[in-house]
């Protein structure tokens, strides 16, 4: 499938919790409706972003078929665009958009009832890769040999999921490689088991070294409110 992720901003007049309000309550029922090709659609609420980190307040991600069902195929109709438009005005300031190709290493289980909150802890990573490689270059060395290492290094780890960034889809966005997601069972075992060992996370860092030039991770709540 074909995955559409955006970082998204409330508008200055508003705060964090009534940005919330507004997407989970208000919105997410109208995209359900009004998107009759998305297959799979989550949000994410940021509870943490990194220090010099953009800040965000949420990252949606909206799944399809293919490109052109999110291109050509996205509303149910004219009116149904204007519906969920004028809607996403109350409340959003901004947002950072990328088409990606997901890969499934680790496929994270279904978690709480569709539209509630998720009881697992999850991290989204965006990347930008080592300035030494070309992206696809980036792309095969994360996919193919970080892959491994990370399910092997990382023993709390309970999904994994490699977003690769192939079109930045809003003007002025960051650049972007990828987007990694990782679960994670709770918030112990994200302290106490992201590696198992000293030399596990001297093996992760490592390679991480030799294809990221720079990442960080958002904590984040995940709603799910469709799956395929």
């Amino acid at each position: 499938m074909r995955k559409m992720m955006f970082f998204c901003r409330r508008r200055a007049d508003i705060d964090h919790d009534q940005y919330a309000e507004m997407v989970l309550a208000d919105h997410v029922p109208l995209a359900l409706t009004h998107h009759p090709t998305m297959r799979k659609y989550v949000v994410n609420l940021v509870d943490h972003v990194p220090a010099g980190e953009p800040a965000y307040d949420s990252v949606a991600e909206l799944s399809f078929d293919t490109q052109e069902d999110y291109e050509r195929r996205l509303y149910d109709s004219d009116d149904g665009r204007r519906v969920v438009m004028e809607d996403v005005a109350r409340f959003m300031g901004g947002a950072d958009a990328y088409a990606t190709t997901e890969h499934v290493h680790r496929q994270p289980t279904p978690a709480g009832p569709i539209g509630g909150r998720s009881p697992r802890v999850k991290l989204l990573c965006p990347i930008r890769r080592n300035p030494d490689l070309s992206h696809e270059a980036f792309v095969e060395h994360w996919i193919n040999r970080h892959r491994p290492l990370a399910l092997a290094h990382h023993p709390g780890l309970i999904g994994y999921v490699a977003n690769v960034v192939d079109q930045v889809l809003s003007d002025g966005s960051p650049s972007l490689d990828g987007i990694g997601e990782l679960y994670f069972d709770s918030p112990r075992s994200l302290r106490d088991e992201m590696f198992g060992s000293p030399e596990d996370e001297r093996i992760i860092r490592d390679d991480v070294e030799r294809f990221i030039g720079h990442t960080n991770a958002y904590l984040v709540t995940e709603y799910v409110q469709k799956r395929p």
